[in-house]
């Protein structure tokens, strides 16, 4: 009892106040008033209060003792017990609020302010292009690693409202063992979208993801609702072509040196596989077969009534398709699919539980205009033959989970196992009138799970389990030779805690369902974390990423031993420039350039560019027999 307070009146000393602020659920209650006035009852025993935790309530609630001690020697009781009421509850709301923002943060395990920070636009280079010396690599680590990502987000005023509309950054690092030296540059990738946004300096078209159109330009301009293409989804390199993709439109082929956009035969220069493509675009991340060693991914062309699922298929090493015909089916319904799996004998898709606004889907809205997650419905696991092309497609009701990624499948029998990344829900949505990065609160973000789907085909029953790791997981990968086979590992990047962004670098052992892993700093994060094989062993390579630390404003590159990831990098360096969060990245074995290479090609690059600008059409009005495309290619092989 303070010397200064009326006799009778009984207070909490001031730690043990802070510790039932932050290790009860109840904090300190108050007694009724009795003739000795108002008294504190003890709250129960708990816990004590996290370090972090407690310094959150320090200051306030020092502040406020202070204050009751010098206001009971003027105040009687029965008006102080009011006072002391209505400022407790005040400051016991502040202060939970305090401890509620640190506790979120450390349950987190990253920084969410930190992680906002990289989305940007990267600077360019005075060269393009920039060496770093006297690299300590591994000496069989020879060729360039190509990511891709989104890497621009503004265009005028206009800010996209939802990361994946940004437009795609190609960040290429060669590494050379020999002179122990790396290259490195980055480029955006020339769409006619980009260019478009650049001349009328605002967002020219809205994006798959639920970006609106700019404002200015002709109210009535049709081109404003055709989605704008971003090629920022992965890299894929088969056969000469270094390829640029997206989720939605035509792949554009990239330099492997200097980046620039090579032209292709589409007129918006994209590239249509010499027609494989058709109307359509690539509808997902491509696998390499690991039975038939064939390149293989799918198209998708939804509609108000159907989906057309197009899968296609290349032979080694060269962009033939292995068939004249590509296999086709149609899955009742406008749905959109995130991933697919492939085996020697099925192509596996997992169509989600959502509702669609079957006018919007009429009306040709994207699918982030029409689809909502249904928390009611069923997935549906569609298995269709590969080999028996007149045979019917076998659909198996799972549950609600959204699958977010395909880790890999195989056969086991009549059974197929399915190892998948799985959404408790499906999140394809921004809100209007700020980036989705800004306004999402990490706590409701949907949990990625690894699940193990075991199917037998012939009874059509299922069974589920998760995996051993209980944190969100993405970008995962197995070794490509296991691709369709049983594997026994998979890599993946992870989260610092069971939610949030990818933030660590994870090795799965799914048979003794160990996990080796490998964590960054809280404001650091990171993309795919490459595998890139050295011998004939599954886990035998290097795993490459490159990171993010949004308090230093810095990016690193490292590279694990996949055999030993939890022992840390075996080879790190930073880069002179911060580069934004990455996506998906592919490894080319054996490519490296000299700095007298670079230089030519990147000056013959330069000046391609410079006469793209001045020969390609910058005409952004349209007549009523139809509009000007804007930026078609024409003039040069490169922009």
């Amino acid at each position: 009892t303070p010397e200064s307070a009326k006799p009778g009146m009984h207070m909490e000393p001031a730690e043990s106040l802070r510790h039932s602020l932050l290790g009860s659920p109840r904090g300190p209650v108050l007694g009724p008033l009795g003739a000795d006035g108002l008294k504190a009852r003890a709250p129960a025993p708990a816990a004590p209060a996290p370090p972090a935790l407690a310094a959150a309530a320090r200051v306030s609630s020092d502040g406020y003792l202070a204050s009751f001690a010098s206001l009971g020697s003027i105040l009687k009781p029965a008006v102080l017990a009011g006072v002391v009421g209505s400022w407790h509850r005040r400051a016991r709301r502040r202060e939970l609020k305090q401890a509620k923002a640190v506790r979120t943060k450390l349950l987190a395990g990253f920084k969410v302010e930190e992680w906002r920070r990289g989305f940007f636009e990267p600077d360019d280079t005075e060269q393009g292009f920039y060496f770093i010396e006297d690299v300590d690599m591994p000496a069989d680590l020879c060729g360039t690693f190509f990511r891709n990502g989104p890497g621009k987000f503004q265009a005028g005023k206009d800010m996209v409202t939802h990361q994946l509309d940004g437009d795609g950054l190609v960040l290429a690092i060669s590494f050379d063992p020999d002179e122990k030296r790396v290259c490195v540059r980055h480029r955006l990738v020339q769409t006619q979208g980009l260019l478009r946004d650049r001349y009328a300096k605002r967002m020219f078209a809205k994006g798959f993801h639920g970006t609106p159109p700019g404002e200015g330009g002709l109210g009535i301009d049709p081109r404003k609702n055709v989605p704008k293409h971003t090629a920022n989804a992965t890299m894929m390199q088969w056969e000469d072509k270094l390829l640029a993709a997206g989720h939605f439109g035509k792949p554009f082929e990239v330099d492997p040196a200097c980046l620039g956009t090579v032209l292709g035969n589409e007129d918006e220069g994209s590239w249509n596989i010499d027609g494989a493509l058709g109307d359509a675009g690539i509808g997902s991340f491509p696998r390499v077969c690991g039975t038939e060693e064939c390149l293989t991914f799918i198209t998708q062309t939804p509609s108000a009534l159907s989906t057309t699922v197009s899968y296609l298929e290349f032979a080694p090493g060269a962009w033939r398709p292995r068939y004249p015909n590509a296999r086709q089916i149609d899955v009742g319904g406008y749905t959109r699919f995130s991933d697919f799996a492939i085996t020697p004998k099925w192509f596996i898709l997992c169509k989600p539980p959502l509702r669609v606004d079957g006018l919007g889907a009429a009306l040709g809205k994207t699918f982030s205009e029409v689809l909502d997650y249904d928390p009611t419905g069923t997935s549906e696991l569609i298995f269709a033959t590969r080999l028996k092309r007149d045979e019917a497609e076998i659909v198996i009701p799972v549950d609600n989970l959204v699958c977010e990624e395909f880790v890999n499948a195989y056969e086991d029998g009549n059974r197929v196992i399915l190892d998948m990344i799985a959404a408790d829900r499906w999140d394809g949505k921004a809100k209007e009138g700020r980036p989705k990065w800004e306004e999402t609160d990490e706590s409701t973000w949907p949990k990625l799970r690894l699940v193990r789907y075991e199917v037998d085909l012939a009874s059509q029953t299922w069974t589920k389990t998760e995996g051993p790791v209980q944190k969100n997981l993405c970008f995962t990968s197995v070794n490509s030779t296991m691709n369709g086979k049983k594997h026994r590992y998979i890599f993946g990047a992870v989260s610092q805690a069971d939610a949030g962004p990818a933030s660590g670098v994870v090795k799965v052992d799914m048979e003794t369902g160990t996990v080796d892993e490998w964590l960054l700093e809280a404001s650091e994060f990171c993309g795919e974390p490459l595998f890139i094989s050295k011998d004939g062993e599954e886990d035998g390579g290097y795993l490459v990423t490159v990171t993010f630390n949004g308090e230093k404003n810095s990016s690193d590159v490292v590279v694990l031993d996949a055999k030993s990831v939890s022992q840390g990098p075996i080879c790190r360096f930073s880069l002179e420039r911060p580069m934004p969060h990455g996506r998906r990245a592919c490894w080319v074995p054996q490519v490296t350039f000299t700095p007298d290479e670079m230089k030519r090609k990147t000056t013959l690059m330069r000046m391609f560019a410079k006469k793209s600008m001045e020969w390609s059409a910058v005409d952004l009005g349209f007549s009523a027999i139809g509009s000007q495309a804007l930026f078609q290619k024409q003039g040069t092989k490169m922009r």
